[in-house]
């Protein structure tokens, strides 16, 4: 399922889209109508109206990988879900019912056996709840991952929307020959402004992943770690009858 804050993000690209397509429409119609004692206007509004363009181009060349890349917080979510449910409760639970003070074992034998038994529990509780503070950790960091590429898009829309305002005023104020130069300038000003704030929200969603994925070979190692600490059960000292006494 997409998420609520990158389908408004899209609905705002294509209000925009929208609006800079009737606010070229609305100054081609006014060109039109120029009238030869003001064709001197022309040009310093054609310039205008490149300069604009580079402005349109800028803000669709920085968010067009964004649109084919966007992401998926709510699989991210989801993830971190089963991580916790099927891996750290379910483990957690197992190390909850090894323990020592849960199991008959430790009431109903004696003996070298017996010993050796009571002496490896601990350690593989100890094992078993290690897997569940990874876990732990891992749902942590994809819901972090998640929020943050959630938080990024609401400030993608944010500054769409920033840029649809200044298209809306900059269509009304297209009336005019007199007037498109402040039409122009206004919807320049506004896609500048979009753009700013564009780059804020890529640069913040970086420094996120960066943090992430720090995090992510922080997790990774202790896992590689757990393999080899994990402590390995004497299953020769358990392995003779006559090491086990029955009480």
């Amino acid at each position: 399922m997409t998420s609520p804050a990158i389908q408004q993000a899209n609905g705002k690209f294509d209000e925009l889209q929208q609006k800079i397509n009737e606010f070229f429409e609305k100054v081609n119609d006014v060109l039109s109508w120029v009238p030869g004692a003001l064709s001197d206007l022309i040009e310093p509004i054609q310039q205008g109206l490149d300069a604009l363009r580079q402005k349109i181009k800028e803000f669709w060349d920085r968010v067009s990988q964004l649109i084919r890349q966007p992401g998926d917080p709510s699989r991210l979510h989801q993830v971190a879900e089963d991580w916790a449910s099927k891996v750290g409760n379910v483990i957690g639970d197992i190390a909850g019912e090894v323990s020592l003070d849960k199991m008959q074992t430790n009431l109903d034998w004696d003996g070298k056996g017996a010993e050796a038994y009571k002496a490896t529990v601990p350690a593989q509780v100890d094992g078993l709840n290690s897997v569940k503070d990874l876990a732990d950790q891992l749902r942590s960091s994809l819901d972090s991952l998640g929020n943050g590429i959630e938080t990024f898009w609401t400030a993608i829309g944010v500054a769409t929307g920033v840029f649809v305002v200044g298209a809306v005023g900059a269509i009304a104020a297209a009336c005019t020959v007199v007037g498109l130069p402040a039409a122009i300038a206004a919807i320049a000003i506004a896609a500048g402004v979009s753009i700013g704030l564009v780059t804020t929200a890529i640069l913040s969603l970086q420094s996120l992943t960066n943090t992430i994925s720090t995090e992510q070979t922080s997790i990774s190692q202790k896992v590689h770690d757990l393999g080899d600490e994990w402590a390995k059960s004497n299953i020769g000292a358990m392995q003779n009858k006559s090491d086990w006494e029955v009480r």
